[in-house]
């Protein structure tokens, strides 16, 4: 039976499981636990308003095969619904009511006695707030936290920040079987919510002359050695109270 809550192999499906199977984790807190965060909105590329779903679950799901063999990982149902960025978001929340939709959702995941999480985000103006959320459920819930943005491995939606999105265009293309619809480039301009000076870490890739398919398995190799840098830092510690700081 197909599940459709995630796009991608079901192997890494947590909803593709039965709620006993979740026991038959000796060392949960080992599994990295991944919760994609997938906007809907309209980055006027002359794309379907889910191209950040399209392009960050493909990246995703290829990162996992990639790395099947070397760490052990499940994927959460995405958060589709996120704080308003800009006039193209679609079904925006209240962004006190998203940031807490992302802690329970974390919180919940975490009862089988999964420790270490990593939040996937495909939207260049959620990057500050995944980072706070990041923060809170480290120092409120004791969880290991980890995020990684499209943005940091080449692909950027951002209409000022991402330049010409040449790149991330033709895997648009590649993975969807279409060349983008006429859009007004003007519009844009006017999608750009945050500073332009926001921090980014890296340069978002132009199109490669080898073609979409190249350029899409760099980024998913970036991806993937993210991951598996993260499967290498140890498990957070129980932390021991101290006398001094309880009296």
């Amino acid at each position: 039976m197909k599940h459709y809550l995630y796009e991608g192999n079901d192997d890494f499906a947590w909803h593709a499981r039965r709620w006993p199977q979740f026991d038959e984790y000796a060392s949960p807190e080992q599994t990295l636990v991944i919760l994609p965060v997938y906007s809907i909105a309209d980055w006027c590329m002359g794309r379907p308003m889910d191209s950040e779903e399209v392009v960050g679950s493909v990246v995703l799901d290829q990162a996992l095969e990639a790395t099947r063999e070397e760490l052990t990982a499940l994927v959460l149902p995405p958060i589709r619904f996120t704080p308003r960025q800009s006039v193209g978001t679609q079904f925006h929340l209240d962004i006190e009511l998203a940031h807490q939709m992302i802690i329970e959702t974390i919180r919940s995941a975490a009862v089988p006695g999964f420790k270490r999480f990593v939040l996937f985000n495909t939207s260049p103006f959620l990057e500050e707030w995944i980072d706070v959320a990041a923060r809170d459920l480290r120092v409120v819930h004791d969880l290991q936290i980890f995020c990684v943005n499209l943005s940091g491995v080449g692909l950027d939606f951002h209409p000022i920040r991402g330049g010409d999105r040449s790149g991330l265009d033709s895997i648009l293309t590649e993975v969807l079987g279409e060349a983008a619809e006429p859009a007004d480039a003007q519009l844009a301009q006017t999608l750009d919510a945050i500073p332009r000076s926001v921090v980014k870490t890296n340069d978002p890739l132009g199109a490669h002359p080898e073609g979409a398919s190249v350029l899409l398995g760099e980024v998913v190799e970036s991806t993937a050695r993210l991951l598996r840098e993260i499967d290498t830092h140890a498990p957070l510690q129980d932390y021991a109270l101290n006398k001094e700081e309880t009296e």
